[in-house]
């Protein structure tokens, strides 16, 4: 089972972006609006294609809020069809703070390949690295997503004060 330790900058307050990765991870769980369908990518290129597209993997994801640490929830995450022909994860999504107005987020665990000396063979040899990668896609587009939130609710404030 390899480990995952992956973290991303955010430019938010860490409680402001621990709210918002709440928010956007019951969404996904919950297959909500924009989230419906959210799936797991890698680029064509990085699978030793030629880099004209990607694949996506559909996922079935849990959330729970860690009953310890006030910003870290505690994910696990399949293949929504065929999961046992995929990687599983199981691991955490957490916020630290930072510098003033900062914060990271951070991706830890571990993935299971599937099919056993198989998957570790089509891994290592075939698609080096494709499960990572994809993890790697994953904290990007979750950064990505709660920097978006924050931003957009910090407008709407700002909107609904300057327009009274």
């Amino acid at each position: 089972m390899p480990d995952v330790r992956l973290s991303r900058s955010l430019q938010i307050p860490a409680d402001l972006a621990s709210q918002a990765l709440g928010e956007l991870l019951r969404a996904i769980a919950k297959q909500e609006g924009p989230w419906r369908g959210f799936a797991l990518r890698v680029s064509f290129g990085d699978l030793h294609l030629p880099d004209v597209g990607y694949v996506a993997v559909p996922i079935h994801l849990t959330v729970e809020k860690n009953a310890k640490e006030p910003r870290v929830y505690d994910i696990t995450f399949n293949a929504a069809k065929l999961p046992a022909a995929f990687p599983g994860f199981a691991g955490a999504l957490s916020v630290e703070p930072g510098e003033i107005g900062q914060s990271e987020l951070r991706l830890s665990g571990s993935y299971e390949l599937p099919l056993q000396f198989f998957g570790r063979l089509l891994d290592a040899a075939l698609m080096p690295n494709v499960a990572a990668l994809s993890l790697e896609n994953f904290i990007d587009e979750i950064a990505a997503a709660c920097q978006a939130r924050v931003d957009q609710r910090e407008a709407e404030f700002v909107r609904y004060r300057f327009l009274q």
